[in-house]
């Protein structure tokens, strides 16, 4: 593949945020692969079908990603799958590991089966994406590391499926464990929408390694690496430090070096609870995008933005807009000017 359009897309107009993404790629004689990494919300959903439609002429699509199971991010994938034509849809379906990690349970009464049953009803938004791609007869795979596809243009770098299946027996929805198999972190209080500001520079940094928040649904994120001739495109969903960090180690075990990328989708929406200077210098990139609501006080952290500028990268967010980001040689599209580029701030949420 030689030549990319990649389309985010806002999700949400409030103090929320999401991803909605949809990506082509292009080989040296015009063909087209079409894919959609994540959907945000319904509306989203809608946009990014027409999206398609108009822009890439087609409602043919390679591959539908879903990276975790947040409402954020799946549930406008449910209107894709619906209405294209998808020909892949990879996405985690933690209830089919259910027999792998009973047994790490406080309950040793539960079965296979009562597990898998509670996860799918409080994932309710990823198993509706399951059952719709069910009955359209939409192959389902597993995007774990080393999964690879389409002649080497999509890697996916993390989780592994070890990883992965530790990640499902905490999460929120699955019964109590015998005991703590993460890192447990104190009781954060509520979240705030007021936002305390303190000063920052270039040679002094408030963004800080570590953090005392952790989501097991979030780091189980799948970490997808997508290589266009000689860019190197990465995506990340809402994984967390962790996360990446087992992401560069098989990178690196594999010989690809994430200091020289393209594009790079910064977690979370640019929270500085995923991202610190440590990974940030090990996944370095001439263009980092972050998908962040309008009126979000805390996405994107200027701190995280800061620290993106410190080694180099032209940093955007949506912020209620869509923004496309190309390959030369990609065709016109009217309508899509340039975007700027965020700018250092004196000053960043604390």
């Amino acid at each position: 593949m030689t030549g990319f359009d990649v389309d985010y897309f806002p999700v949400g107009t409030g103090e929320g945020s999401g991803d909605a993404i949809a990506m082509r790629f292009w080989d040296s004689v015009g063909k087209q692969r079409v894919f959609v990494l994540d959907g945000g919300t319904q509306d989203s959903g809608k946009a990014l079908v027409a999206h398609i439609k108009t822009h890439y002429g087609t409602e043919h699509v390679d591959g539908v990603i879903s990276t975790h199971p947040d409402g954020d991010h799946a549930s406008g994938l449910s209107v894709g799958i619906e209405v294209l034509k998808v020909a892949n849809l990879l996405m985690h379906q933690p209830w089919d590991h259910a027999d792998t990690i009973k047994h790490l349970f406080e309950d040793k009464s539960l079965t296979p089966l009562g597990v898998s049953r509670k996860i799918k009803k409080e994932l309710q938004f990823a198993h509706d994406l399951k059952k719709i791609a069910d009955r359209k007869n939409i192959p389902i795979y597993e995007p774990f590391a080393g999964t690879t596809g389409w002649d080497g243009l999509m890697h996916v770098l993390g989780p592994s499926v070890d990883y992965y299946r530790i990640l499902v027996a905490s999460f929120d929805c699955t019964p109590e464990l015998a005991q703590p198999l993460l890192p447990v972190f104190p009781q954060r209080l509520p979240t705030r929408t007021d936002v305390e500001w303190v000063a920052e520079n270039w040679y002094t940094r408030t963004l800080e390694d570590g953090t005392d928040r952790f989501s097991p649904e979030n780091s189980s994120s799948a970490i997808i690496l997508f290589t266009v001739g000689s860019n190197l495109l990465l995506f990340t969903g809402d994984a967390d430090e962790a996360a990446l960090e087992g992401a560069v180690s098989y990178a690196t075990a594999n010989g690809i070096d994430l200091t020289k990328l393209h594009l790079f989708h910064v977690p979370h929406h640019g929270s500085k609870q995923n991202v610190g200077p440590t990974i940030l210098s090990k996944i370095k990139t001439q263009k980092a995008q972050i998908s962040a609501g309008p009126a979000a006080p805390k996405h994107p952290s200027y701190a995280v933005i800061n620290e993106l500028i410190r080694n180099g990268a032209n940093v955007y967010t949506t912020r209620g807009r869509s923004i496309r980001h190309f390959s030369v040689g990609a065709p016109e599209r009217s309508g899509w000017g340039p975007v700027t580029p965020e700018i250092f701030s004196d000053v960043v949420q604390k």
